[in-house]
């Protein structure tokens, strides 16, 4: 498996894929000593149920998209895999490998990498997985990298995106979903309210927040060519959509 930090048939991506890349690359490198200890009970389950979407077995090769400062990756050594964890963010990718360290695990290595710019051998690996990470992405590069992880997957091997999921108010569900988040928020008061306006702002004009909803995301999944595509709700908007790379690919 041979990471390459550029596509080497293009001069570089699109202008607006450059500006949200350099946007979260900055607001990640910010976030690395608080990210982990901010994060609430909601989103470790989030990441406990990606975990159990992947058909774990010793020696699987698996790659982390957005893997912050190792959440994912670290689990999955634990269990035996060999994990790339994969960042735009060098400050993160580092924090990931300090942890590693830590621990003793030798099978979690690291690539400071924008998601959109990620390019690995054909067929290389066993699982693709990710954790409230794609959301952030534009849905042009959404798609893209959901037909790459399909192309850097052995056949058999999976794809698990665990993530924000929903549409832009349109429907029952996604109301309901909003007016909890809300809800939940003012009870925290001024900081609580601070953070409605702040996240309004993103959602509605799709600064750093660009959630597509899970029917959405099977979609693209099945575009690609994945089959046994699956997505389960696990809380308020957060789902885990997966599929596997057929044999006879």
């Amino acid at each position: 498996m041979a990471p390459v930090s550029s596509d080497p048939s293009s001069r570089g991506p699109r202008r607006s894929t450059r500006l949200a890349i350099a946007t979260q690359r900055r607001a990640w490198t910010r976030r690395v000593d608080t990210w982990d200890r901010h994060n609430d009970a909601g989103m470790a389950k989030v990441a406990a149920a990606a975990i159990d979407a992947v058909d774990l077995r010793p020696g699987l090769t698996c790659v982390d998209l957005g893997c912050g400062g190792g959440r994912l990756a670290l689990e999955l050594a634990r269990r035996g895999a060999t994990v790339v964890g994969v960042d735009v963010s060098a400050a993160m990718v580092d924090r990931m490998l300090s942890l590693a360290r830590e621990e003793g695990l030798t099978t979690v290595t690291g690539v400071v990498s924008p998601i959109e710019e990620l390019r690995l051998d054909p067929g290389s690996v066993d699982v693709v997985v990710s954790n409230y990470a794609l959301h952030h992405l534009l849905d042009p590069d959404k798609a893209r990298v959901v037909r790459a992880a399909y192309g850097w997957l052995r056949p058999g091997g999976q794809f698990v995106n665990a993530d924000m999921m929903l549409g832009r108010g349109t429907t029952a569900q996604d109301r309901q979903v909003i007016a909890g988040k809300v809800r939940a928020m003012a009870q925290k008061g001024i900081p609580g309210l601070w953070r409605i306006a702040k996240n309004a702002g993103r959602y509605l004009l799709r600064l750093r927040e660009r959630p597509i909803t899970p029917e959405a995301w099977s979609r693209l999944l099945r575009e690609a060519g994945f089959t046994q595509v699956t997505a389960r709700n696990v809380v308020a908007e957060a789902n885990v959509v997966s599929g596997v790379k057929p044999l006879a690919s």
